[in-house]
């Protein structure tokens, strides 16, 4: 059984600890961005452990929430602690996955799937539910978590992917390596129209989830841009996003 020495909630733990991390390292110090908080050369992906008030001490729902950052830095603040402050207010315990940077993304995915063998090997120390473990990624993150979800047997009860990259160029046809395994799990997407770099990531996905009848629900925004995460934005249309995260994460039982 995977088990870990530290406790993730005291600090972030190296999930490659005790075993052979598959792929290579960056061999450059490991290097953060202030006041941005990006991380990259990240030669030890890590997960921090965020749990939500849990007075009763029972299994609680978890999200793995995966930064973006173009594959080149990890966004750590904006895209890491910011959305799991925001699912521990309501009851979520939040992981954040510090990934393998620059541009190496099988390392990455390799990385994302050992962070759900680390949280499931945890679960009765950490209080996860595993029947009710979901993902949150953030463009790249986004890709990231797409990708996941194209692996047989990943075990995830939902997804969410923010204003995600690279998953379609066209609109129509899906990045192969993004092209959900079945069966597929309700999806919740998020993009605006003016991202026309990548708002066709999200229409391919949905298109792709709603031609297989699968569940997802998608929000497409006119205005907004790219990378506007948790920043507070009263008044413009696509800060409803969270409102109908919310409602959605309700739906899903992960609340």
């Amino acid at each position: 059984m995977l088990l870990l020495a530290s406790a993730a909630w005291a600090k972030p733990i190296a999930i490659w600890q005790g075993a052979t991390m598959p792929g290579k390292a960056t061999g450059q110090a490991e290097q953060t961005t202030q006041p941005q908080g990006y991380v990259t050369n990240v030669s030890v992906p890590t997960l921090e452990f965020l749990p939500a008030p849990n007075p009763e001490g029972k299994a609680l729902p978890t999200v793995l929430v995966v930064p973006g950052g173009g594959y080149a830095v990890v966004s750590y603040r904006l895209e890491g602690t910011a959305p799991a402050t925001w699912l521990n207010a309501r009851g979520i315990h939040a992981a954040i996955l510090k990934y393998r940077v620059p541009g190496d993304r099988p390392a990455a995915l390799q990385d994302a799937l050992r962070a759900l063998e680390v949280l499931r090997a945890h679960a009765a120390e950490w209080k996860v539910d595993t029947a009710r473990i979901g993902m949150m990624g953030f463009s790249a993150g986004g890709h990231l978590t797409a990708s996941v979800l194209a692996t047989p047997n990943h075990g995830l009860a939902c997804a969410m992917l923010i204003y995600p990259a690279y998953c379609s160029n066209d609109g129509i046809t899906l990045a192969p390596e993004v092209v959900p395994a079945a069966p597929t799990v309700p999806t919740f997407l998020t993009q605006c129209a003016d991202d026309r770099a990548y708002v066709f990531s999200s229409m391919a996905y949905a298109a792709h989830l709603l031609k297989a009848n699968r569940p997802v629900d998608y929000h497409l925004y006119a205005t907004g841009g790219h990378g506007y995460s948790f920043r507070p934005t009263p008044g413009r249309p696509y800060a409803q996003w969270l409102t109908e995260l919310d409602a959605w994460l309700t739906a899903q039982k992960m609340r």
